[in-house]
């Protein structure tokens, strides 16, 4: 796989203060509707789907901790906002760890509270001085969690036919063969009226949920 190169350090800044100003104030109206609210890293390159054969690699330095700084201010942003409901809520913030670009700001009302306390597999990962965490104010407190990237069976047995270039085909039934014949995470999947699936959770790295 090859990584496509981003340039820029001034644009991305800007380009991530840009996005923590956006989303600084909660969308009470879509929290009330759906009961959940969240906002993840739409920071330009890294919210980008590239349809070559390269990935855009995770931010470093001063863009990651920009990045990592931004979710603290948004997260600060709508617990204030929340603590005005006067009724329980979900907040927190999903710090993947290396994938920073995955990470995400959430909260939840209602009935979704218990959705998210229990969407991710438990871990028993370790802090050290080199994790994440490190990097966000001394008053979370952080529980560890897998970060695991799902695929589904039938979207990996997808006819020759369908597929734009063969090469990819045949990455997808490499990868099939590796998720079947490892010790993956799996679980049946149930679809009314349809076939059932198998869902496949390949372990990517660690995601820490932090709450203050």
């Amino acid at each position: 796989m090859k990584f496509k190169k981003i340039r820029g350090l001034k644009r991305k800044i800007a380009n991530i203060q840009n996005w923590i100003n956006e989303y600084l104030e909660l969308n009470i109206e879509q929290l009330t509707e759906y009961k959940y609210e969240y906002v993840k890293v739409y920071v330009d390159p890294w919210d980008n789907l590239t349809m070559i054969d390269s990935e855009i690699p995770e931010p470093k330095g001063k863009a990651k901790k920009e990045i990592i700084k931004g979710l603290e201010k948004i997260y600060d942003s709508w617990r204030t906002e929340l603590e005005k409901l006067n009724k329980p809520y979900y907040l927190k913030i999903w710090l993947y760890e290396p994938r920073i670009s995955k990470s995400q700001v959430v909260c939840a009302i209602e009935e979704k509270i218990e959705y998210y306390e229990n969407i991710f597999e438990r871990a028993d990962f370790k802090q050290n001085s080199s994790s994440f965490t490190t990097q966000l104010g001394s008053d979370f407190n952080w529980q560890p969690r897998v970060d695991e990237e799902p695929y589904e069976e039938s979207e990996l047995l997808w006819p020759l036919e369908q597929y734009q270039r063969i090469e990819d085909c045949y990455s997808d039934r490499r990868l099939l063969r590796k998720l079947k014949n490892g010790k993956y995470r799996n679980q049946e999947i149930v679809y009314p009226n349809e076939n059932n699936d198998t869902a496949y959770f390949l372990p990517k790295g660690k995601i820490w949920l932090g709450q203050k």
